[in-house]
């Protein structure tokens, strides 16, 4: 790399200035100023060629000067195994930063972040998501992209959520008048999540294939992002499993075998989006903070208060015990009024 060095006289002190041209025949300038002589400005060049060398160079010149929000686009469309739903996420915790997302990405600095960061007014549990994505961006814009030199992510804070997230969860009397008051479609899709605990991905994604009627199982090999219609796997190699069919469901699914829509695909719901709409209605009706993913947690608390091991509803979930633990093991009345009962068995005969 070739390089230019300039000295002059600047408000009473020298400086000093290195110029020097990129491999796409760009200039550029680093320079450092305050020295009381010429000799102080020449020893400093040796540290300022150093910095010059180990400045981070694009893995291809025309990424040189791109912007945040134009480099999430090109990391996104590398990233073929994401999601469309991630790429909204990463899109929207770009957008969240506002005008540092049109600033060139080997300009933006820590403190640039942080107070963008700091003015947010989203959920905690967003801002999280935000500050994941945002890290996993910056951190391949250090490698493999060789954007900057150094991940500005790295001492983000964001505020941290002290507040214990009610998990609700639907009582037997609630599940009965959403299938009553139901249409067919929505009662099996609300039937499926309760006694199965599946995702909405994975329940749009079923086929009548995936369906055992002798085994009494259902198998989850899918997942269907609803409003993009893509197939994809599921999330997690976890996500890969076989769930038992209790007989209230089994009996639901060979009535609705028999009149359910012909659909090429053979799915089990051929308008997952107006499935999801009858499922979302059917829940508020009984409580307005209801949404189905209410059904998945119903479907985990019931199995850990009628005492099947964590292991075992982490595997049928398609869960890790850690998320289990963190996320579905709360307290019900049902389970504090188990628990009473045991406590009490345990040390009455301690006096």
């Amino acid at each position: 790399m070739n390089t230019t060095t300039t000295y002059r006289q600047k408000d009473s002190g020298w400086q000093i200035i290195v110029s020097w041209k990129d491999t796409s025949g760009h200039w550029h300038q680093k320079s450092k100023q305050g020295f009381a002589r010429k000799a102080d400005a020449k020893e400093y060049e040796a540290q300022l060629l150093k910095e010059i060398k180990n400045r981070p160079c694009p893995v291809d010149q025309a990424l040189a000067g791109i912007t945040l929000e134009k480099f999430c686009e090109i990391f996104l469309l590398s990233k073929q195994s994401i999601t469309p739903n991630t790429k909204c996420n990463y899109t929207a915790a770009v957008r969240s930063l506002q005008d540092i997302a049109k600033k060139p990405v080997h300009t933006i600095t820590y403190l640039d972040i942080q107070t963008a960061v700091s003015a947010w007014k989203i959920k905690p549990q967003t801002q999280k998501q935000y500050k994941t994505k945002l890290d996993v961006l910056f951190r391949a814009a250090v490698k493999p992209y060789g954007l900057i030199a150094a991940n500005p992510m790295q001492d983000i804070e964001i505020t941290k959520d002290r507040q214990k997230k009610e998990r609700l969860t639907v009582s037997a009397d609630q599940f009965r008048n959403m299938i009553a008051g139901s249409r067919m479609d929505a009662a099996v899709a609300l039937a499926i999540c309760y006694y199965t605990g599946l995702r909405r991905g994975e329940l749009f994604g079923l086929t009548w294939e995936d369906i055992s009627w002798t085994g009494q199982t259902v198998r989850i090999n899918k997942q269907l992002d609803v409003y993009a219609g893509r197939i994809t796997e599921p999330k997690s190699r976890n996500g890969f499993r076989t769930v038992p069919i209790p007989q209230p469901l089994l009996l639901m699914l060979r009535d609705y075998h028999r009149t359910a829509p012909l659909d090429m695909r053979r799915r089990l719901f051929p308008h997952p989006q107006g499935t999801l709409e009858k499922m979302r209605t059917a829940l508020r009706a009984e409580d307005p903070a209801f949404t189905p993913h209410c059904l998945r947690h119903t479907y985990a608390t019931t199995l850990l208060a009628k005492g099947i091991d964590i292991r075992t509803v982490a595997a049928l979930m398609g869960d890790d015990t850690k998320t289990v633990i963190g996320t579905y093991v709360h307290y019900t009345d049902e389970m504090r009024a188990a628990a009473a009962e045991e406590i009490q068995k345990i040390f009455s005969n301690y006096f």
